[in-house]
């Protein structure tokens, strides 16, 4: 009796703290045979509309480019992926060191994670892969966050947030997009983005990028607009320019070599500094009224532009 008692208790105090923890489960089984949680019905998107935490306990697995795997629909949510990935039907290909690259079948409306609006705030996806999906992998409001994600083969962007979001420590690779995609005051470092099908990063205005690496992009590796900072980059072999910078923007420290067309591409008022550019197709620098505020290498040679 004392054995089963303690046996029954054990099992109660695992259940309270599994409970206790506040982190709701989505997996493929609740996603689609009864709805995961209160708001959630069963079948795709599962539809969150609690503030709070939520962590994958199996991959998700769709069948329709049209269909969002997650959606949500309301404010301060954070989604782990736990390793675990999101997956749909779309594949991209095409030999990497070309500018070719194929999504089968061409897309969707289908995100692997999704906000149900642009106005909802505080989103954060971490910790998992989310691949084959008919639109981005990717697609968050404002003041989000995407950190250590793979998203591969998805028809439009592998990443996409609005304002103020932070986007660090991924990967995409062979998006038929952009790799990443952000608006106005984000910040994008420690990325990798290659042989995505547009740029390998872009980011708008008073953007930060720094830290990444853009290789094999369809067209420039990295792409900011006006006021943004760009700063201790690696962009290579891309099939448009390295970096394209509009007004006012910084670029400083960043290693540019072998891309297709020019290694800086700058514009009004734009500066650059401690830049190593070499070896690229159209030229070393090019643009309008930028400012070269020194310590830059140009093929060899310290007189840049």
């Amino acid at each position: 009796m004392h054995r089963i008692l303690s046996v029954l208790l054990g099992l109660t105090f695992s259940v309270s703290a599994a409970a206790s923890d506040g982190v709701l489960e989505i997996n493929q089984a609740c996603a689609t045979q009864t709805g995961c949680f209160a708001g959630d019905t069963a079948g795709f998107p599962v539809t969150i509309v609690a503030s709070g935490s939520y962590k994958l306990s199996s991959n998700l697995a769709l069948n329709d480019v049209n269909t969002d795997g997650i959606v949500l629909s309301t404010d301060h949510v954070s989604i782990d992926l736990a390793g675990f990935e999101i997956r749909g039907p779309v594949t991209c290909s095409g030999e990497i060191g070309t500018a070719s690259l194929t999504c089968t079948p061409s897309g969707g409306q289908g995100s692997g994670v999704e906000v149900s609006s642009p106005t909802v705030i505080g989103a954060s996806v971490r910790s998992g892969s989310i691949r084959g999906m008919g639109s981005h992998g990717v697609s968050l409001g404002v003041q989000s966050e995407v950190t250590n994600l793979r998203v591969r083969s998805n028809a439009s962007n592998g990443i996409n947030v609005i304002f103020g979001g932070n986007v660090s420590a991924n990967t995409a690779y062979q998006n038929g997009g952009n790799g990443m995609h952000a608006l106005s005051g984000s910040s994008v470092s420690g990325n990798t983005a290659v042989h995505n099908g547009g740029y390998g990063i872009f980011g708008s205005s008073y953007s930060t990028v720094s830290g990444n690496t853009a290789g094999f992009n369809v067209s420039d590796g990295i792409f900011v607009y006006d006021g943004a900072t760009v700063s201790n980059n690696t962009a290579s072999n891309n099939f448009g320019i390295g970096i394209r910078a509009f007004s006012g923007s910084m670029v400083a420290g960043n290693t540019v070599r072998g891309n297709a067309s020019f290694g800086l591409f700058l514009r009004e008022q734009s500066a650059y500094r401690d830049n190593v550019v070499s070896s690229n197709a159209a030229g070393a620098v090019s643009g309008l009224s930028f400012v070269n505020l020194g310590n830059n290498a140009c093929d060899g040679s310290t007189v840049c532009p």
